[in-house]
């Protein structure tokens, strides 16, 4: 019988993990490695297949037409094995796993650093992450819990509150919403940038460059209206500073590329917050909410009422007050 040409199937779960996320970074923390261990065993993947399967680029990584090909190939050995194994276990696997789907930043800095605390304590549910904006479908069975960030049915919102340009689900027809914590909108950048400048107003902020996050572009002009300086045109164009997610626009405002706005959930969970100064101390809550999402069908499954809990009382303790220096540092 004739050798199989196969790939270390150890760098396998590495890839199709960066391959859902389009992110090393978030498939090192579901895989809890380093990210340099996922970018190495892409590399061999790719020098062995003899094809390039993720574009990089400086912050972002796309899937190549074979990394798309190759993936979804992947993805159904993978999930095939993993049913294969499961039934040597003493549970079926429905019982004990749950897809989380969450805003990529989110993920990032505030959920995958402590969902080993949740592994810790219930040892018997498996859960597996994805990251996605767009609204999500919990009626497929593809997802279980979804968090998402957006307006809720009734919710009433003054016109001067930031919009957001994002729906969590397209159809309520029996989904359940648990609020998380309010989106407050907080402008910050490296004490680098100001040089010693002295930020009087809001005004004085359009001397600076913004940095645009583009999952949000309404977030400075509605933001600055909201602060007394409306029909300012700072939408995004072509020479902007834009990047696709919020943790982007953070490592830039920390590098002193401009002033960044940002969730103040998302600067409370940023290991470079200490680099960020901010510069106005207005506390605006946009028209929307961040909530956990459950089928209300299945809201009281073991598995997800147990994740619900869990994640309902980290958000309680997340929401401790953010301590930031507001003056500029020399």
């Amino acid at each position: 019988m004739p050798k199989r040409r196969l790939p270390n199937l150890s760098t396998l779960p590495g890839f199709e993990a960066a391959a859902r996320h389009l992110s090393f970074t978030l498939a090192a923390a579901e895989l809890h490695l380093t990210q340099g261990a996922i970018s190495r065993q892409v590399r061999d993947l790719e020098l062995f297949l003899g094809r390039q399967l993720f574009r990089r680029f400086t912050r972002r990584i796309e899937l190549t037409e074979d990394g798309v090909a190759y993936a979804r190939v992947t993805r159904d050995i993978l999930a095939e094995l993993e049913r294969a194994t499961a039934r040597f276990g003493d549970r079926a696997p429905s019982s004990r796993k749950i897809v989380v789907s969450i805003l990529p930043t989110l993920a990032s800095l505030w959920l995958m650093p402590r969902l080993h605390l949740f592994a810790q304590s219930h040892r018997e549910i498996e859960v597996r992450v994805v990251t996605s904006i767009e609204p999500v479908d919990l009626m497929s069975g593809a997802v279980d819990v979804a968090v998402r960030v957006g307006s809720l049915p009734g919710q009433n919102c003054t016109p001067l509150q930031p919009r957001i340009d994002l729906k969590m689900v397209n159809d309520w027809t029996d989904v359940q919403a648990f609020e998380l914590f309010p989106d407050i909108l907080c402008p910050v950048c490296s004490p680098i940038l100001l040089a010693g400048q002295s930020i009087d107003d809001v005004r004085s902020l359009l001397r600076l460059p913004l940095i645009h996050t583009s999952t949000r572009r309404f977030a400075w002009p509605d933001w600055l209206a909201a602060n007394g300086v409306p029909n300012v045109d700072t939408l995004p164009g072509s020479d902007a500073i834009e990047f696709g997610h919020f943790f982007m626009s953070l490592e830039a405002a920390r590098k002193g590329q401009g002033v960044a706005i940002v969730p103040d959930i998302m600067l409370a969970h940023y290991e470079g917050r200490r680099d960020l100064v901010s510069v106005a101390p207005a506390v605006i809550a946009s028209a929307g909410t961040y909530c956990l999402l459950v089928r209300k069908s299945r809201s009281e499954d073991p598995e997800i009422r147990a994740f619900r809990s869990w994640v309902i009382a980290q958000s309680v303790d997340a929401r401790s007050p953010l301590i930031l220096d507001r003056s500029p540092r020399p």
